[in-house]
């Protein structure tokens, strides 16, 4: 599997304030392949708490840029997206949803970095653990995106929204190239079965069955059950084996 370059994108954390969201945001950037890590109007964490939740991932706390407030943490994004659930007259009149907004990103051109900048760069931004964004902070935030939510408790934790971006940032990335079963195609189910029927004629069991209705059940179920190459090779195998078990019986020596 490929590892799709996500280099140009890095997580703003805003006012964070707890050393354990801070490691824990380090490592749900690192399992999803981000490691830019920049801190805004973030006070001296506790490093021991941070390493603590970060695991192998404090590397991406150790190599964090930071910055004394979110304006001059952006200056070097040319696109920045503040996760936030609150619209207002004073705050961004819409906001996209996760998916939508990392398939905008995905869109855009990268660009290698250029010490501090990111040419083409995009920052995910999250606010403080308690109260989120002031007006001015998502002002400074191109656009607003939001973690569709159930209403009964839409706040998530910190490290937990940073996890839902980089994983649906990932996600996207990989186009379905992420390591997981691919199923064979129609033709190589066909050319299974004509094999399996071949063997089937063979030990005569067509004398009690039709097999153009057997060869159309077999190619349905195996399409059902989405065969991997392996799959359907062992699945094949047991026909043969078993015909070839009956026709030795059946020969010269058997009874």
């Amino acid at each position: 599997m490929d590892e799709p370059d996500l280099s140009n994108i890095a997580v703003v954390l805003c006012r964070a304030e707890e050393g354990a969201n801070v490691g824990s945001a380090c490592r749900a950037m690192k399992t999803m392949g981000l490691g830019r890590l920049v801190l805004a109007g973030c006070p001296d964490f506790d490093e021991d708490r941070v390493r603590m939740l970060a695991v192998h991932a404090f590397d991406v706390y150790e190599s964090a840029l930071r910055f004394p407030s979110l304006g001059p943490a952006l200056a070097g994004f040319s696109l920045s997206a503040g996760f936030t659930r609150r619209r207002g007259e004073r705050r961004k009149a819409f906001s996209l949803s996760v998916e939508d907004l990392a398939a905008l990103v995905l869109r855009r051109p990268a660009s290698p970095a250029r010490g501090d900048v990111l040419p083409g760069g995009v920052a995910l931004v999250f606010g403080n653990e308690r109260t989120g964004f002031t007006d001015e902070e998502i002002k400074l935030c191109s656009l607003a995106a939001h973690i569709p939510s159930s209403e009964a408790f839409p706040s998530l934790n910190l490290a937990q929204a940073v996890q839902v971006a980089c994983y649906e940032l990932r996600r996207q990335a990989l186009a379905g190239k992420d390591g997981g079963a691919e199923p064979v195609s129609r033709a190589e189910i066909d050319e299974a079965v004509s094999r399996i029927a071949a063997h089937l004629k063979e030990i005569g069991f067509f004398k009690v069955t039709r097999d153009r209705e057997l060869s159309t059940f077999l190619r349905d179920s195996a399409e059902r059950a989405a065969y991997t190459p392996t799959e359907l090779r062992y699945f094949e195998s047991v026909f043969r084996k078993a015909a070839g078990m009956i026709h030795g019986a059946n020969g010269p020596d058997g009874p």
